[in-house]
This record gives C-alpha cells, structure tokens and sequence, in this order.
C-alpha cells in the first residue's frame, strides 16, 4: 500500500473557478475512496471556497494568454510543488494549464497523467491557423498524455481518428455532471420577486435566459441581433442574460442602442441563485461557436427548459431537434429569432420540450451516473499503480 504522501492527486486548472464550478464532486470521489486531492490554480476568487471544502489550493499565476510569461513562472512553481508533493495522479483541465501542465508532469515523474478536454479548441467554425495551431499542441501535449477524456462525440472521433494521444487511450464521459437535486423543477416555486432590478419586470412576459462568460466564442451579439427581429413581432418577452467577462460593456451598449430591445434587456453579473432564475424562465437560448458539453445548457435542460441554439459540436451532444429543443444553423440569426417567436406562440410544444430535456439529463448526464463512470476510470487508472 503507498503511504499517505504518495496517495496524494493534484488538479489542475487555468483558474480556480474552473475547479469549483465543476469539479468538486470528482474530487470529493477521489477523497472518499482515500486520495488527498490538492488543486493548483490562478485565484480569480473562488479558491477559499475550493478550501472551505476541504482541498488546499495553490494559486499558480497562469493566464488565459498562451504567450504571458507569468505562464512560463507558473510553470516552473508547478514543477517544485510536483517533485515535493509526489502525486500520482495529475487531472488537469483547460488548455494553457493542461498543455503546460502534462509536459511538467511528465518532466516531474508524475506516474499518470490525466487530462479532460472540455472542447477542443480547433473546431468546425475557427480561423483555419488558430485550429492548425490549437490542433498541432494538442499533439505535441498528447505525447504526455496517459489518458484523454473527451465530453462529446465529435471530440472522441478526431481523438480517435487522429491518434491525438499516441502513448495513451481516449475515453468518452458525457460530461462532469449535472446535480439534479440543485436543479429540480419540483423543489422551486415560481418566484415572483426574485431580486432582479427594481426597473426589470418581468411581469407575464415570455422571458428568455442566456447563462455564458461574455467572450467572443459566445457570441451574445446574435442573441442580442435575434431578440431585435422577435421585438418587431411585438411580443410580450424579456431578455436576461447572465455572466461577465471582457465583452460586457460592449454588449450592453449594443442593447442600448437598440431602442426596441434596450427596455426588455437585463445584464446580471455572476449568480449563486441559477436555479431560481431558470425557474422563472421560458427558453434558455445559446449561440456560441465552441462549446465541449455546455453545462449551463444540461442545467437548463434540467430545469424543463426547451433550448434554442446553434447546431455545433456539444450542443448537439444535448439537444435533439425538435425534441427538446431546435437547432438552427450557426450564424443564422433569422432562424434563431423563428424558432423564438415559435415556442413564444406555442407554450404546450415549449412544455413538452421542457419534460423531455429533462427525462434526458436524467438519464444521460446526472451527476449520479457520471460519478460512477469517474470511479470506474479512476480506480482503473490507479490501482494499476498499487498492484
């Protein structure tokens, strides 16, 4: 049996919100089958919660930027807290971290090296020298990769079919899991005064949700362009869309200049109270142009939510169209807004999606189901190491 100092895992993660807004119940599996968990990771606030939960954190200064040198210190630091720590096993998740990270273990002697790709970032809709790039580090990184975990099923085809990890094996897990006792339609009512904004009524309004970071892959604007077209309608709706990140003035000045869509949009910064605010929700609409499996969508869909969105790699994983949801070609903002103004004109086929996204979830992507999965692939992993 190994000592206590070599039953010890590290995930890692470009930040710390990462970490907490997906992981924790991994790592709390980890922990109950007798693994110390520690995490590694730049602090954009969320680390004393990962603490308070029982992991300790090591703030690593990376950045999002592949080319900041403070990715090149972090790096180094990563190195000494391996060698000192002597994990056997490191997780990490999104890109610079996992890219710099697997060769850092691999150089530190770290027995297995996990790495869970949340969406390739070479994908059908990138610039064609970003996905050349994205593609080829994948690659390179691969080498060091003992086992590749891909979320969706276009991401295990090309991992597959592109022999992406040549010394490891590609594994498909539909996701990290959506916790469905959080995201019960039955355990919230109806809240009327949830605290929006004293100038925001929603009233009997249709009212659409948008949960994202506000970056460009999300690509709010089309949400934004589509709410215009359905506002020429006249419809009774509302627009709230729920997040921050770098594009947010500049989505909020587009929507205020938009006279016909300025009073019916709301911007919200980050919220704890995601289930309460799907509960008062019509239609979760996305229109990103990357996504690997987006959790905010399997939440929704959790919530009875029928989607709108974009026909792209992931989203397609969840939303089965005209089952649950509509899919509409990427870019077409004309047949976003249609199939908007048609769940708006028919509330019992929006019901019925809502029940079917959710008989789904519960059968595919609960957290009850991943978990197990996680285990399986954990304990195969280690206990080759402790025979």
């Amino acid at each position: 049996m190994k000592n206590q100092r070599e039953r010890k895992i590290l995930f890692l993660a470009t930040v710390d919100v990462t970490i907490y807004a997906f992981l924790i119940p991994h790592m709390k599996l980890l922990k109950d089958i007798g693994y110390e968990v520690e995490v590694a990771a730049s602090n954009v606030g969320f680390t004393e919660r990962i603490e308070r939960e029982g992991f300790k954190v090591y703030n690593l200064l990376f950045s999002r930027n592949p080319l900041n040198i403070s990715n090149l210190k972090a790096s180094v630091r990563l190195y000494r807290i391996m060698k000192e720590n002597k994990y056997i096993m490191l997780h990490t998740h999104t890109p610079v971290a996992s890219f710099l990270g697997r060769i850092v273990a691999k150089i530190a002697g770290v027995p297995h090296i996990v790495y869970t790709a949340h969406g390739f970032h070479f994908h059908e809709y990138g610039n064609k020298i970003r996905n050349f790039i994205y593609y080829r580090l994948e690659k390179v990184a691969g080498r060091f990769t003992d086992v590749l975990i891909t979320t969706n099923k276009d991401d295990y085809k090309i991992a597959k079919e592109k022999n992406i990890v040549p010394n490891g094996k590609v594994v498909y897990i539909k996701g990290v899991g959506v916790d469905l006792e959080r995201f019960n339609p039955q355990g919230l009512n109806r809240i009327a005064n949830i605290n929006l904004s004293k100038d925001f009524k929603t009233n009997n309004d249709f009212l659409i949700i948008v949960i994202a970071e506000l970056i460009k892959r999300k690509n709010i604007i089309d949400i934004l362009k589509a709410a215009k077209i359905v506002a020429i309608h006249d419809r009774a709706f509302k627009l709230l869309i729920v997040g921050d990140g770098p594009l947010k003035v500049e989505l909020m000045q587009f929507a205020k200049s938009e006279k016909s869509i300025n009073e019916r949009t709301l911007f919200l910064v980050r919220r704890s109270d995601i289930p309460e605010l799907l509960s008062i929700s019509n239609l979760f609409v996305m229109t990103s142009y990357h996504e690997g499996l987006p959790r905010a969508m399997m939440e929704a869909m959790a919530m009875e939510k029928p989607i709108v969105a974009y026909d792209i790699r992931g989203v397609r994983d969840l939303v089965e169209d005209g089952l649950n949801g509509f899919l509409v070609p990427f870019g077409d903002v004309n047949a976003l807004a249609e199939k908007v103004l048609y769940l708006m004109e028919h509330p019992e086929v929006a019901r019925a999606m809502g029940k079917k996204g959710r008989e789904r979830v519960e059968k595919e992507f609960n957290l009850n189901v991943i978990l197990p999965q996680m285990e399986k692939l954990y304990r195969d992993i280690l206990e080759t190491e402790e025979k």
